[in-house]
């Protein structure tokens, strides 16, 4: 009679551990993070334009710009503060110049850092003076 219980109880507990495991392979599934697409075009100081189709798992456009090695910048107090497009400078302080951000041909309200990528967006960089 113990026997029986003893197998009972571990055939019981295998049992338990499978389902629970199974039930942890579906939940993965369902997390998966989906790629997105957008567009992003960047115009140089001489107004040529460059255009890129960027798919990604990243949520933000600056994460996703940053990934692809097409931005570079630094943290600073208003967020990622663009400094090079395409390896081209844009220097404030030199010649008061800026890359100034734009989504689907409007200036961009919140930084490249913040904005949420949308499926089928154009983002843009353009080399601006002051």
């Amino acid at each position: 009679m113990k026997k029986a219980k003893f197998i009972l109880s571990t055939l019981l507990v295998v049992l338990i551990a499978v389902g629970t495991l199974s039930g942890c392979e579906d939940n993965k599934k369902e997390i998966a993070i989906s790629e997105v697409t957008f567009t992003f075009e960047m115009t140089d100081e001489d107004g040529e334009t460059s255009e890129w189709l960027i798919t990604t798992q990243e949520t933000t456009v600056g994460a996703a710009l940053l990934a692809e090695g097409l931005i570079e910048g630094n943290e600073g107090a208003f967020g990622l503060m663009v400094s090079h497009v395409n390896g081209i400078r844009a220097d404030w302080d030199m010649d008061k110049a800026y890359w100034a951000f734009y989504i689907n041909g409007d200036y961009a309200m919140s930084g490249v850092g913040e904005t949420q990528i949308e499926q089928g967006v154009t983002y843009a960089f353009v080399y601006t003076k002051s």
